[in-house]
């Protein structure tokens, strides 16, 4: 009987070791929080409008956390978006999709845990937005 338990003990062990090592890989994605992960307040369309920055554009925040941007975001041109990552693991806020930047990449920004960097969108358009550590990290920027 101690032998079967202490197989059993063994093997639970080794899952829990072996999904914090997932997670640690960015190989199994938690969902996001409830609270949010972008500050404004949503309109019906799902985007978020921020308050004015000091140089007259606007600006908004995305917060990563639990391996996720947040929802999809319409701004004006203009607009700087600064990504925050709240993440205890390196991110990076890059123009392109599933983990690969675009050509030519308008920004990549690096976000070791706790940092934050802007990016200001100037030009309207559709600007796909990635994680190349994390390749199920992905949103898009509506700029109009």
């Amino acid at each position: 009987m101690l032998r079967i338990f202490l197989f059993g003990s063994a093997v639970a062990g080794l899952l829990f070791v072996s999904l914090g090592y997932a997670v640690i890989r960015g190989e199994v994605k938690a969902e996001p929080s409830a609270s949010g992960s972008v500050s404004g307040e949503p309109s019906a369309s799902g985007s978020v409008s921020g308050e004015p920055s000091p140089s007259g554009g606007g600006g908004t925040t995305v917060a990563i956390a639990n391996l996720a941007f947040g929802p999809n975001l319409t701004v004006a041109p203009g607009t700087a978006v600064t990504f925050t990552n709240n993440d205890t693991v390196l991110h990076t806020a890059t123009n392109g999709t599933d983990g690969n930047p675009a050509p030519s990449p308008l920004f990549d920004l690096q976000l070791p845990p706790g940092a934050s960097e802007s990016y200001t969108f100037a030009d309207p358009g559709t600007y796909p937005v990635t994680c190349t550590v994390h390749p199920t990290m992905n949103m898009t920027i509506t700029v109009q």
